[in-house]
């Protein structure tokens, strides 16, 4: 369920974020990222604060309970599968009410699809490189929530964690949930298909594993371990 919030915490921050945009980016004005990036910080931070389950942030987490030995490999995937599926279903849920409102229309609209079929088109080396870096950026994002004490300075470290990686472009696999699950409820050119956005997702969603894991969590762990045997 806490899953699920978060898919639904994604559809709103997506629905912010693209109805920001699409007003910003006219006239030759490519201000749009800039918009995403102020604005779909809500996301995570709703997910934070009202509390939620994201795949990309256990990433990190559940790889530190392994190298920790407070977690086995079996229960691991368990956990990661069940958090995937659950982000997924509360994606695909609030996408199709979102489109059913009718509120993804005109230049909300545009912005999303031209959106998607940019990330649609790009190649899986690039897609898995730009879930690296995502991930990384987000799962700092979760350490630094749990280092810091006070709120306000949790809040501003997510936002500008979230602007680092939503404004150059990189690929968070579950912000691509439902950006793809609003994409494919609406009238869509035929560069838009389910199979080109499961195989772009596998690729993201690979790197994004990478990125918390292997980029963040390892490093964290072993200088932690290295610190207690000084200690």
């Amino acid at each position: 369920m806490l899953s699920m919030m978060s898919g639904f915490f994604v559809i709103v921050g997506l629905a912010l974020s693209c109805s920001t945009a699409g007003i910003i980016d006219v006239e030759g004005k490519l201000y749009g990222k800039i918009a995403v990036g102020l604005t779909f910080p809500i996301s995570l931070g709703l997910m934070h604060f009202a509390g939620g389950e994201l795949f990309t942030g256990n990433c990190f987490i559940m790889t530190v309970g392994l190298l920790t030995k407070a977690m086995k490999w079996r229960r691991t995937l368990y956990l990661l599968l069940v958090c995937y599926m659950g982000n997924l279903a509360g994606s695909v849920l609030l996408a199709f009410l979102y489109v059913e409102s009718h509120a993804p229309v005109g230049r909300t609209g545009y912005f999303l699809l031209e959106t998607v079929e940019s990330k649609l088109t790009s190649s899986a080396n690039d897609l898995l490189l730009k879930g690296i870096l995502c991930n990384f950026v987000v799962c700092l994002a979760v350490w630094l929530f749990y280092r810091m004490k006070e709120e306000t300075a949790q809040l501003l470290m997510l936002i500008y964690c979230v602007f680092a990686f939503a404004t150059p472009g990189l690929e968070h696999s579950i912000a691509n949930m439902g950006l793809y699950a609003i994409a494919l409820l609406l009238p869509h050119s035929e560069t838009i298909t389910l199979s080109a956005v499961v195989q772009n997702m596998a690729w993201v969603t690979l790197g994004n594993m990478i990125g918390g894991s292997v980029f963040l969590a390892v490093p964290y762990w072993y200088v932690s371990r290295a610190k207690i045997r000084a200690a």
